[in-house]
């Protein structure tokens, strides 16, 4: 009987951790500077500036363990993408404004934003 209460409990424990990963919220702070574009995984916007061209993007991918820098070199990727006709950036030189990793749900959450300053190519 002893058995089955402490399965019951470790399944009971279990079960609740789970669901405490599914509702718990995930971040999402974007502060968009233009109308908002989706492409698969990510959304960007964009605005031209007097400094130059400024690149939000908001990139959310499922990752079985955390990897902050890949995290960062595929939103940087988007900016890229956007901002095709600038010289490319590193990943590096990007501002990380917002990085989440939630290890229940495996869902990692990054934005960025890079204004691209210089002559356009």
């Amino acid at each position: 009987m002893i058995q089955t209460r402490s399965i019951n409990s470790g399944l009971a424990l279990v079960f609740s951790v789970l669901l405490v990963g599914c509702a718990a919220p995930t971040l999402k702070l974007v502060n968009h500077v233009g109308p908002i574009t989706y492409e698969g995984p990510a959304e960007f916007s964009s605005k031209n500036t007097e400094q130059g061209l400024v690149v939000v993007a908001f990139r959310s991918v499922h990752r079985f363990l955390p990897d902050t820098q890949a995290d960062y070199q595929e939103c940087s990727k988007v900016l890229n993408f956007v901002a095709k006709k600038y010289s490319p950036i590193a990943w590096n030189e990007v501002t990380v404004t917002a990085h989440e990793y939630n290890g229940v749900t495996g869902i990692a959450n990054t934005t960025c934003t890079f204004t691209f300053v210089g002559s356009n190519q």
